[in-house]
Parts: structure tokens; sequence; C-alpha cells
């Protein structure tokens, strides 16, 4: 695991004014947890409704529900970039569809890496369903600090943003303003691309510093095949080039906006808590103004 890569402008936040807690953002975090709370006593209600249930209703799941179709079973399998999205290489700004095997992408450290695979995975929904949590999260222009990224980014909710030196699931760090979950709910379907090098990377999309791909299910991409033609088999998943910070279920999440809350009379936020916090406060500054 290699630490101590500085990431590019607009992705590290460490020593800002915004680092500071305030009571705003305190209020607003304990709201947030305040909805958590509520949520799960109607989750746990509905649990206890749903045992007068006959047993096939409780056994029995759709064929719908498994199906690749659906992005319960696709989207949240794979981390990807939209189609569309922007990617620095060597030669500037290229569409990740339009990459190829061999074109070389930049990385936060201004190193230029070859691709060694671009996986690809088309996902789809029914007119009658939802994307339900598995459809994109929009990273608003400017979303992060200010300055990345320099256009809106979609990516898959698991994919990982660099900041701070940690790679933080772009899920957790939705605010419903400048960072929004099921982005492109119009879409009927979808299509997703990742990039392998020959070790996992933060490189730039749309000037903001993401994970390229960490290699641990290769299988989920529809071109799965054309990479065990190259290299003879799905291989090993690779080392992460930073930690990985999430909130693992709804009850770490809660604590997380605890911490949050109390932070303005005793701050022991962990550093996704302050990460979060401050992209939260721009954007209601950006939403203010």
């Amino acid at each position: 695991m290699r630490m101590g890569l500085q990431a590019v402008p607009g992705t590290s936040l460490d020593g800002s004014s915004h680092g500071q807690a305030t009571f705003v953002s305190s209020r607003r975090n304990f709201l947030a947890a305040s909805r958590l709370v509520v949520g799960a006593g109607v989750a746990f209600g509905l649990g206890l409704a749903g045992r007068h249930s006959s047993a096939q209703a409780q056994t029995t799941t759709s064929a719908a529900a498994l199906s690749c179709k659906t992005p319960a079973a696709t989207v949240c399998k794979v981390n990807c970039f939209l189609r569309g999205t922007r990617i620095k290489t060597a030669k500037g700004e290229i569409p990740i569809e339009e990459l190829r095997i061999g074109d070389s992408v930049v990385t936060v450290a201004g190193e230029a890496k070859p691709i060694k695979f671009i996986g690809r995975r088309e996902v789809w929904r029914e007119p009658s369903q939802t994307w339900n949590g598995g459809g994109p999260v929009k990273i608003s222009r400017l979303a992060i600090d200010g300055t990345a990224p320099h256009s809106d980014l979609y990516v898959s909710p698991a994919h990982a943003i660099y900041i701070d030196g940690v790679m933080i699931p772009a899920s957790n760090l939705i605010n419903g303003v400048t960072i929004v979950a099921d982005a492109k709910p119009q879409a009927l379907s979808l299509i997703y691309y990742h990039i392998e090098l020959d070790a996992h990377e933060a490189i730039l999309a749309e000037g903001l510093a993401v994970e390229s791909f960490l290699g641990n299910n290769r299988s989920a991409f529809d071109n799965a095949d054309d990479y065990v033609a190259l290299y003879g088999s799905l291989g090993e998943p690779l080392t992460p080039f930073a930690p990985i910070v999430s909130y693992n279920g709804g009850r770490q999440e809660l604590a997380s906006y605890v911490r949050s809350a109390l932070a303005p009379v005793c701050d022991f936020r962990r550093p996704i808590d302050k990460v979060r916090d401050r992209i939260a406060d721009l954007a209601e500054c950006a939403r203010a103004a």
C-alpha cells in the first residue's frame, strides 16, 4: 500500500477553514441522525408486520429481482464511470468509451500509466421500476472543494473518490444538493465503463481524483471473456492505492452523524465524517448563494 502521495489541487481538504465544526453543520447532522432513527423505526415496524405474510411470500424472490437486468444485481457489483465521462490522458481529456487498451492515463502523481483493460457493463430497468439506490451518483461541478470536478461527474454508488489521502465511496458523500443519488432517473438503460491499470491508482475523471479498477469483480463486466482471452484468467484483486473508508450499514452512518452533531462541543469525528461535513457545508453555501 502506497501512502504519502498528494492528490491534485481540489481533492485535498486538509488544513482549510472548512475543517472547523460549526453549529450550523451540527444542526444539519442532528436532523440527519433523527431521520435515520425514524427510518429504522419504520423499517422495524414493517418487519414485524411482515411476519404475518405467507410462507411463500417470505421465501420466494421474483425472477426479476435476481435478474442481471436489475440495478440490485448489476450496478453495485462493480464500481464504474458512466459513459461520456472524460478521463485525463497523456493526450488530454478523452471520453472513457473512446479509450483503448494501451492508452496512457494520468494519475494524481502526474505519471502516465498504460490501460490494462477497460470493463464495460450495460444495465437497465423496467419502466415500472426505479433505480432504487443502484443508479449513478451525480457529483456536481465544483462540489468537492469549489474547484473539482470541473464538470458534472456520474459514477456508480460504490465508486471511491480520493480525498485527504483516503478512498471514500461516492454514496457516503451524498448530501442531496451537490452530490445526488439515483441521478439519471428518466434513463431506462445505462452504460458503465471502468479502467484497470497494472496497479490500483487514483486517476482524474472530469478533473476529480477517483479510483481505477481494484479488480475485485471482473466477472461482472459484459466483456469479462475478453479479459480471460487476454490474460488467461480473471486474475486477483489488486492492492488498494490508499485506505478505503466507508460506512458499513445504517448503524455506522448514524454514529457518524452523531459524532458530527456533537463536534462543536467535542470534536471526535473521523476523517470520513470531516470530508462529508465540509462538502455538505460547501453545498449549503452554494444553495444559499
